[in-house]
């Protein structure tokens, strides 16, 4: 008979000593506490650089708010120093377009006004007698020219009754004699728009009392001031117009 070989089980590994145990234990641990203090340091790595990251944008963000604004500022500024420049030259416009509209309607007044006087036939007379009188106090015979509109010699010539009393061709009629012999003659003159023009007889020289000369005159004296009126320069002094101005009397109702 064959011989049977008995096959016996592998022997099991022996367990660790206690002290083999607590090494590998203790092994792990510092591996555990290594990952977990270098995933901390990771950690706060990462967050500090998020930080400054941050705060790098926040004072990036800041320096170019600040810049805007100062921008602003600046451009504000512009646009504040343009509207008042505009604002200025407007205001400056307006008062010059006033003050010429002023001045324009002064100088119609003025010319309406001394039309109005020269046109008047009690004025005239006066103004008439007057040129006389120099006339005779110089020696001179001067000529008097009245509009062709107002004394028309023709008319005068032909229909001496005519002439209406209070107007210049009667007023020239009753005193042309005694005027004549004080060296004044009369005439007409289609040039003569109103008033008169007094002329010496034998020269070339002659005085215009007409609207226009008259006018001229009057402005060119009294529109310097009123312009200074205008712009402030003048102070009236209204006490001492009324001091001046006489009295006026009241009109019995």
């Amino acid at each position: 008979m064959a011989k049977e070989h008995q096959v016996n089980p592998p022997a099991e590994a022996a367990p660790p000593a206690p002290g083999e145990s607590a090494g590998v234990e203790a092994l792990i641990g510092r591996i555990r506490d290594s990952g977990i203090a270098k995933g901390q340091q990771e950690a706060e790595a990462l967050l500090a650089a998020a930080r400054q990251q941050a705060a790098d944008l926040i004072a990036e963000a800041r320096q170019q708010a600040e810049a805007i604004l100062a921008n602003a500022k600046v451009e504000g500024a512009k646009l504040k120093g343009a509207a008042e420049d505009a604002l200025r030259l407007a205001t400056r416009d307006a008062i010059l377009s006033m003050e010429s509209d002023l001045i324009e309607r002064f100088q119609n007044m003025v010319s309406r006004l001394v039309k109005g006087t020269l046109e008047d036939p009690v004025f005239l007379q006066k103004l008439i007698l007057e040129v006389a009188g120099r006339a005779a106090r110089i020696g001179e015979p001067v000529e008097v020219l009245l509009p062709d509109t107002v004394l028309s010699l023709d008319d005068l010539k032909k229909k001496p009754e005519s002439a209406k009393p209070g107007t210049l061709m009667h007023f020239v009629l009753s005193t042309g004699g005694g005027l004549l012999r004080e060296g004044v003659t009369f005439g007409a003159s289609d040039q003569v728009q109103g008033g008169i023009r007094v002329k010496l007889e034998g020269e070339d020289v002659h005085v215009e009392i007409t609207p226009g000369a008259v006018s001229e005159l009057l402005l060119s004296h009294m529109l310097p001031r009123f312009r200074a009126l205008l712009r402030g320069a003048v102070v009236v002094d209204t006490a001492a117009l009324q001091q001046a101005e006489p009295p006026r009397r009241r009109m019995a109702s």
